[in-house]
């Protein structure tokens, strides 16, 4: 008994859709290099010689001392406790809050007291749950202080 191979019809084959998938993923990969380059800056299109900056409606003295803006904050989870480590780099004011999400339904979520950090200050913000984290994040309210004089 002789065994014939696989018969070919002349037909296309179907392509899985982890296999285009892949393929999609691989040609993106390729061309993005070549493609990316050509389209230029995002502010090309004001003209030649245009930096990125503030428009025609800004508001004047606003951001004029340059730097960042609000405070850099890190948060780590330690169990059920979430602690917020804050340093304002800025030149302004800022207000930080810690806010958790509980895991669980019965577990109350925490919005915690709000901390003001003046230019080159740290601060140091903790809460928990009973149980489970969910998320934390910190939310920023930047003070602007009217100078005297």
């Amino acid at each position: 008994m002789v065994r014939e191979g696989p018969r070919r019809s002349g037909r296309r084959t179907r392509v899985s859709a982890r296999r285009r998938t892949f393929l999609g993923a691989a040609a993106l990969a390729f061309a993005a290099p070549v493609l990316l380059p050509a389209a230029g800056p995002a502010y090309a299109a004001d003209g030649p010689g245009s930096l990125p900056g503030p428009g025609p409606g800004a508001v004047p003295g606003a951001g004029d001392r340059g730097g960042p803006t609000k405070a850099e904050c890190r948060t780590t989870v330690t169990g059920s406790t979430v602690t917020a480590r804050c340093y304002n780099a800025g030149p302004y004011t800022d207000a930080v809050q810690l806010h958790i999400e509980c895991a669980r339904w019965w577990d109350p979520d925490v919005d915690g007291m709000r901390v003001r950090l003046d230019p080159a200050e740290s601060g140091e913000l903790t809460d928990r749950c009973w149980f489970d984290v969910a998320h934390a994040w910190i939310s920023h309210e930047p003070i602007r202080d009217v100078p005297d004089g």
